[in-house]
């Protein structure tokens, strides 16, 4: 298949410290940032709430769900923290597939809505039909 995917897992709020989400966690974000920070150097954009963002590390897999995985055994070690972060806090898995030949399945095992429920979150899959290179 002919497709670049990844998961990501973030926890945003207004009055969010993306330091201490770290601190409490254990874990090494991916990306964080804080409320009224450009959004790209390029843009006058800024993020309307600060974010703590962990993504899936870099893989071979076709499989969306293996990405989903990958993210939640990252999460693994700081989980009861992140449970409570989670109940304060907005969370969200997002998926991510760039895709220009076959269309990916989209799955999620009961392990992943198992977690994504105990942690209160979101999921988002976008999903971006490149067109065929000639």
């Amino acid at each position: 298949m002919n497709a670049e995917m990844y998961a990501e897992f973030s926890l945003t709020g207004i009055d969010l410290n993306p330091e201490d989400v770290t601190s409490k966690v254990g874990i090494q974000p991916t990306k964080t940032w804080l409320k009224d920070e450009l959004i790209s150097s390029k843009a006058q954009i800024r993020y309307q709430q600060s974010g703590w963002k962990l993504r899936s590390y870099s893989t071979t897999s076709d499989d969306l769900s293996e990405h989903f995985h990958i993210v939640l055994e990252q999460l693994k070690q700081g989980w009861q923290p992140l449970v409570e972060l989670c109940s304060i806090y907005d969370a969200e898995f997002c998926g991510v597939i760039y895709t220009s030949g076959d269309r990916p399945a989209i799955h999620f095992d009961k392990e992943i809505l198992k977690a994504v429920l105990q942690l209160n979150a979101e999921i988002d899959v976008d999903l971006y039909v490149l067109p065929l290179e000639s």
